[in-house]
């Protein structure tokens, strides 16, 4: 039974968004928020940040630097919030 068990593959942590591919493996509380690492089009890194209870967004552009936190702007990010809420 252990073989058997060693042989399921896991299930992929990296979600597909539009342009974004994030990975919720490496998800993180921190503070009221929740930071999901990923990476853009461009395969750049970015951060996205959500705040649950709000159900706002937020995601890191130039240089790392965080933008305002907003009401989902796309299907994505609504997305984005829905899954990344349920998920942790």
């Amino acid at each position: 039974v252990i073989a058997l068990l060693t042989t399921v593959p896991a299930i992929a942590e990296t979600r597909k968004y539009g342009p974004l591919i994030l990975d919720f493996g490496r998800a993180q509380k921190m503070g009221k928020s929740i930071v999901v690492p990923g990476i853009n089009s461009q395969k750049q890194p970015l951060f996205i940040a959500v705040l649950c209870a709000e159900r706002l967004f937020n995601f890191t552009g130039a240089a790392t630097k965080w933008n305002n936190w907003n009401e989902p702007a796309t299907i994505h990010e609504a997305k984005i919030i829905t899954d990344v809420c349920n998920f942790i």
